[in-house]
């Protein structure tokens, strides 16, 4: 496996193991971010195996599934746009009292399971098989 792809790979499993700290410490909005990031960046090393080039600058996960060519479930590409909808939300939001409310323990924990099977699927990908 090229050294930027698995360094992405290991970004994504760190931050993926963070967001579960963070849904064990009650932080769950935190936890959102952190679950975003991690699919981002295992997105980013799919695209960068599937194109052989640097991924783009963005934090678009509909985009990055589509570059990378994901064969994803349809209920995948639902959850990618809840994420994408989500965006700069859950890093800067205007009223955190607010905001906190919109993710509570039920919500995190259907983010943080939806996120582990998708974090699956991308590592199950033929691509990094050949890689």
């Amino acid at each position: 496996m090229p050294p930027e792809v698995e360094e992405w790979m290991v970004q994504a499993e760190y931050d993926f193991s963070t967001a579960k700290a963070m849904f064990h410490s009650r932080k769950y909005l935190y936890m959102v971010y952190k679950c975003q990031l991690a699919l981002e960046k295992a997105l980013k090393a799919a695209v960068a195996l599937r194109t052989n080039k640097t991924p783009p600058i963005t934090h678009k996960l509909l985009l990055l599934a589509n570059m990378g060519k994901m064969d994803f479930l349809d209920n995948h590409f639902e959850f990618l746009g809840i994420m994408d909808a989500i965006g700069s939300g859950a890093r800067y939001h205007k009223d955190l009292a607010v905001t906190r409310k919109i993710y509570p323990r039920n919500i995190a924990q259907e983010y943080l399971t939806k996120t582990e099977e998708i974090l699956e699927w991308i590592q199950k990908d033929p691509i990094f098989k050949q890689s």
